[in-house]
């Protein structure tokens, strides 16, 4: 089984925004309660719908006197353009209010991000304005309403595409350039739909609307007072230029200031005091060169951001450093000294599919130390902030951290060439100097900080009195431990058991009050969703979706997690009154499984065969201490034994394969990789207690919070405790029936059914005849749970399809009615 990944196959067909959402986008797929994708949709959708509405606002057919009624009216054209504007503005806000379904439908699905919902939204509406002035420009600007139609859906295509890296590609790039990036409206809403208000985006889209109500305002001006010349004209259009360059160059300088206002949940885009702090605390004359190739016109819009951004933090943190950071900005173009340079510094040249490179990273110095960021990966940009704290401080540090790991499934090698599918490794090096001990060795190095041990019965009595001594010195120790190791069966071999003697690392756990169970835990509740050959999108309760309702207020190791996964952990039992905390706990929909039950199982097979008992049960735990020591003294002759220790930094896990990226990782060893879940940054809050360096905790956790369809894993988890009893009788059945088909063949020494004798195979025969209807049965249960969640799929989709035509209906009719009362008192009154 596999965890089922997220997708989002957007395409960007322009049509009904509920089809598009829902049929082409397959927003279901994406299994993330976000708006994203009706943010997507809008610029195109507005793209045709703004220039109908807009069209026969100043442009008349023949014969209309409305703008000679106008005209007669003591109003100037400045006052009727702007009342136009806002009351076509105050439309198509109402319009944009009528998408609440789509909205009321992904908070029905999942827990969207209420402010980055709401920074949206307010990005639409100003599209939608600002699109609707451009749109009066355009009627006032032509004579003719079709005229004015195809002008303004070729005024909003020019401005829609600035919004995208095909600016870039035909324009080339620069500030100026990127100063008519800015007029496009589509960059804008992409801006403000992450949930960051930026003062320079909103401007522009004020600059943007005053320049179309503008030359509205002049066109108007223009027909009021008659024909005009050919000079006149020319004047007129060297004006508007001149006004037009002067805005570009205005709104290229506001994209310089970085005032911002986070609306996300977790204040994606504001410093954390902890990395204010590290800056602040870096040594005097520390240095910062950014190498980014900003005029390289081939690179997509997508990375410019990241750039963009990446150079403003680093410009903040130099701001807020009271004079501890310098910061260099180095133009790193093809062919130039900067490139030269980065490059010789260890910045990594990134290819394109064009053909073309760019650079974008950074050498943070102090004095002859140096730490150098070789590519700032746009997908791993969730991480940014995190990593230049942690680069900061490890510049300033005199001593780098030694974290030893301890383990059957690496040898010393393993630090040198990463092993695939161990990534979590190459994060550990990133923050400390990483050894792997030999796993047969008798002890271990003086200097280290912190030791990790994955997996590991067979370890021997030296070494076992080694690890208990490290923990009782107060240094770190975490310990992961599996009763059934799933992603690497070769180590499963020998499982860690407690003994009764010293014979463990299990037994050393039990001394300090943790006893490690060999049975598998499941949970109902928690079950992840995976994907297999006989299942598709089916909750598996052996493997556990732990969310913060699961994790430990008590402790830093889990602060600011949304979510852990784990594949059939076992069970940490905790001795009471030790003080030991419960990091991650399952809920009261928990059971347990002999290990034995999984070998050659499938996942349909240990499901059928799971109840619950009702009971709590740990997966992970600290052991904060006061420890005693699991050997006493006489029984070794070792000097310098420490037998009690106050306070320790002890750690366990119940899994070994939540740290394998199968787990941990999407798109594992591809260059979009990035974190499935907080696998990976749970172990690095561990080793940062461990090693005594939590100040950077919060920082790395931060993130955007678990915004999957936990509705649809609701509905999976009822369906499949519905029907579990059932699905386990028929699958006992089939179980049977095989058995005794095996037996038979068995017994006869053959290998296929053909080759036994006449009357032996007749009842064979029989018995796979029986096997049909046990198995239409299973089929049935099984398409039972999954037409519950399409069935909550189509009715969501229809709602939504239907919901948008059905309220702008009623609205007609409202509107109709209330109009025809109006004229039927007014003709009773005149009457």
């Amino acid at each position: 089984p596999e965890p089922n990944s997220r997708t989002n196959n957007a395409h960007r067909e322009v049509t009904d925004p509920g089809v598009c959402i829902f049929v082409i986008a397959r927003f279901y797929d994406s299994d993330f309660a976000s708006l994203d994708l009706q943010w997507t949709f809008l610029p195109w959708v507005a793209l045709f719908l703004v220039p109908a509405f807009s069209m026969r606002t100043f442009a008349g057919e023949a014969g209309d006197q409305e703008q000679e009624l106008i005209a007669t009216m003591p109003l100037s054209s400045g006052e009727v353009v702007v009342g136009k504007w806002l009351a076509g503005s105050a439309f198509f806000t109402l319009g944009l209010a009528f998408t609440f379904p789509f909205l009321l439908t992904v908070a029905y699905l999942g827990s969207p991000d209420w402010g980055v919902a709401t920074a949206g939204y307010f990005g639409a509406g100003l599209l939608l304005s600002t699109s609707y002035a451009i749109g009066l420009f355009s009627s006032a600007l032509m004579r003719e309403r079709t005229s004015a139609y195809v002008f303004t859906i070729f005024v909003l295509l020019v401005v829609t595409l600035l919004g995208t890296e095909h600016r870039a590609r035909l324009l080339g790039a620069g500030p100026f350039v990127d100063g008519f990036g800015q007029f496009s409206p589509k960059l804008g809403l992409d801006r403000l739909a992450t949930g960051r208000f930026e003062v320079a985006v909103v401007a522009n889209f004020v600059v943007m609307t005053a320049l179309a109500l503008w030359g509205a305002i002049l066109a108007l001006d223009a027909r009021r007072n008659g024909p005009t010349t050919l000079i006149t004209k020319f004047r007129y259009a060297l004006r508007g230029l001149l006004v037009l360059a002067i805005a570009a160059a205005t709104m290229a300088g506001l994209s310089r200031f970085d005032v911002t206002g986070d609306a996300t949940a977790q204040r994606l885009y504001t410093l954390h005091a902890a990395t204010i702090a590290a800056a602040r605390a870096s040594n005097s004359g520390t240095t910062i060169d950014f190498y980014w190739s900003e005029h390289e016109a081939s690179v997509p819009l997508r990375i410019r951001d990241h750039a963009n951004r990446t150079r403003r933090l680093f410009e903040t943190l130099a701001r807020q450093s009271n004079g501890q950071l310098s910061l260099h900005i180095h133009d790193a173009s093809p062919d130039t000294d900067a490139e030269w340079s980065a490059m010789a510094e260890g910045v990594q040249r990134v290819a394109m599919t064009s053909g073309d490179t760019f650079l974008l990273g950074a050498v943070l110095r102090q004095g002859d130390r140096r730490r150098t960021f070789d590519y700032f990966n746009v997908d791993h940009s969730g991480s940014l902030e995190y990593d230049v704290a942690l680069a900061l401080i490890k510049l300033s540090e005199t001593r780098i951290p030694k974290v030893g790991v301890l383990s059957p499934l690496f040898t010393p090698s393993s630090i040198a060439q990463i092993p695939e599918g161990l990534s979590f490794l190459t994060g550990l090096k990133r923050s400390a100097d990483v050894a792997v001990i030999p796993f047969f060795a008798d002890s271990l190095p003086d200097d280290l900080d912190v030791l990790i041990i994955v997996g590991g019965a067979a370890i021997k009595p030296s070494m076992l009195y080694a690890i208990d001594q490290h923990a009782m010195r107060g240094k770190g120790l975490i310990v992961c431990l599996d009763p059934y190791t799933r992603f690497n069966p070769s180590s499963d071999v020998i499982v860690p058991v407690i003994s009764g003697r010293l014979n463990t690392i299990a037994d050393v756990l039990d001394h300090y009050g943790v006893r490690f169970e060999r049975k598998v835990v499941g949970d109902s509740r928690l079950a992840a969703t995976i994907s297999g050959l006989e299942q598709q999108h089916t909750p598996y309760p052996f493997w556990l979706r732990a969310k913060r309702e699961q994790f430990s207020p008590l402790s830093p190791a889990t602060a600011g997690l949304h979510e852990l996964i784990f594949a059939e952990a076992g069970n940490l039992d905790l001795v009471p009154g030790r003080g030991i905390i419960n990091l991650v706990s399952t809920t009261d929909q928990s059971g347990l499984l002999d290990r034995e039950q999984f070998k050659g199982s499938s996942p349909a097979d240990v499901t059928a065969k799971f109840v619950t008992d009702g009971k709590l049960r740990s997966i992970a735990a600290f052991i904060p201490g006061p420890l005693t020591s699991a050997f006493s003294a006489p029984e070794t002759s070792q000097a310098g034994h420490v037998s009690k220790r106050d306070g320790s930094a002890v750690f366990v896990v119940s899994d070994v394969d939540w740290l394998f990226d199968s787990l941990a990782v999407d798109g594992a060893g591809t260059p979009a990789a990035r974190p499935a879940n907080d696998n990976h940054a749970f172990l690095a809050n561990l080793v940062d207690l461990a090693g005594r360096d939590p100040r950077l905790l919060d920082v790395r956790s931060r993130g955007g919070g678990d915004r999957r369809f936990t509705r649809v894993a609701q509905i999976l988890e009822e369906a499949s405790a519905t029907t579990q009893v059932e699905l386990a009788k028929q699958t006992a059945k089939v179980a049977k029936i095989e058995g005794l088909i095996g037996e038979v063949m068995k017994i006869a020494k053959v290998q296929r059914i053909a080759e036994l004798p006449p009357d032996i195979r007749a009842q064979v025969q029989k018995l796979n005849l029986d096997l049909i209807p046990v198995r239409r049965q299973l089929r049935e249960i099984r398409l039972s749970i999954r037409e519950r969640v399409e069935a909550l799929g189509r009715t969501l989709t229809i709602i939504n399809v239907v919901s948008g035509p059905l309220l702008a209906g009623l609205l007609a009719i409202l509107l109709f009615s209330t109009r025809r009362h109006r004229r039927s008192v007014g003709g009773m009154i005149r009457t």
